[in-house]
């Protein structure tokens, strides 16, 4: 009689004890004999209860599955000790890929910053802005002479069905704009027509027409810097013809002529000709004295 040996099936799906040493599970038919050993780590099933071995009695004993026809295989008399199992073959170097090296810190770094451009690249626009922004942009934008920007804000504000009384208020912004604008740009044309005709009449030696046209050009338009820059030039223009006078005057030996010329040349007070002037003074008193002594001698 053969000795009873608790030896469990090599497959772990079966896991069922064996009676006896055989070489194919009669429960499942896999050969029982170890494989060669494998490197990859192979995660195990749960474990199954170990049933206790049943008693061995010769009408108990199972008979083998039967095989393939493709691979038969003879069932070794139960008496004959097990075959040995082939040495395992080692396994090469190559089938084991090599270790991974471990991520740099620059690596990272260089990550977090390719992905922060790409949020700032593809990051959502902002939120549209209000109706009152809307609003407030078109004001400003009709301030600035820009209707044509500020009527098109205004057509979107409308299709966008916008509040009444804001669409309101920037037509009424539109509409007053548009009016100071338009006196704007005329007045530029006039200023620009001014300039031309006020140094004509400078050059001609006809201060008194120059000063006409700039009075007419400020009593439509008024005063402004460039007005007053003119108004300056064409009283230096006045006072230095009345010293012309006066000069000729002068050489004439005409006394009351030479001070009412000098007189009408310091009505406009500028500085420009202070020094002209002052000559112009001592030659009057200088006149002025020879004119006594040429009558104190008849008398």
């Amino acid at each position: 009689m053969l000795e009873t040996v608790n030896d469990v099936c090599i497959d772990a799906a079966c896991g069922r004890t064996l009676p006896l040493r055989v070489v194919y599970c009669p429960f499942c038919g896999a050969r029982q004999v170890a494989q060669a050993p494998v490197l990859e780590k192979v995660v195990a099933p749960p474990s199954v209860p170990r049933m206790p071995p049943p008693v061995f009695t010769p009408q108990a004993v199972p008979q083998p599955a039967p095989q393939p026809a493709s691979a038969p295989q003879p069932v070794a008399p139960l008496a004959a000790a097990p075959a040995k199992a082939p040495p395992a073959k080692p396994a090469g170097r190559g089938s084991v890929p090599p270790p991974r090296p471990p991520v740099r810190l620059r690596t990272w770094i260089a990550a977090a910053v390719v992905l922060t451009g790409i949020w700032f690249y593809n990051k959502p626009a902002d939120k549209p802005a209000s109706v009152a922004e809307q609003v407030e942009a078109a004001t400003a934008l009709a301030a600035q002479c820009d209707l044509d920007g500020a009527r098109s804000a205004l057509a979107v504000l409308k299709s966008a069905k916008a509040p009444a009384a804001q669409i309101k208020r920037l037509q009424a912004s539109i509409s007053k704009s548009a009016a100071a604008c338009d006196r704007q740009q005329q007045r530029a044309q006039a200023w620009t027509a001014l300039q031309g005709s006020f140094q004509q009449a400078l050059d001609a030696g006809k201060p008194e027409l120059a000063a006409a046209r700039l009075a007419a050009y400020v009593k439509r338009w008024g005063d402004d810097p460039d007005t007053l820059e003119l108004d300056a030039k064409v009283k230096v223009a006045q006072a230095s013809a009345q010293l012309d006078l006066a000069d000729a005057c002068l050489a004439k030996g005409d006394r009351v002529c030479l001070e009412n010329s000098l007189l009408a040349a310091e009505r406009y007070k500028r500085p420009e000709l202070a020094a002209r002037t002052q000559a112009l003074r001592a030659a009057l008193s200088q006149l002025l004295e020879r004119s006594l002594l040429d009558a104190a001698p008849g008398q």
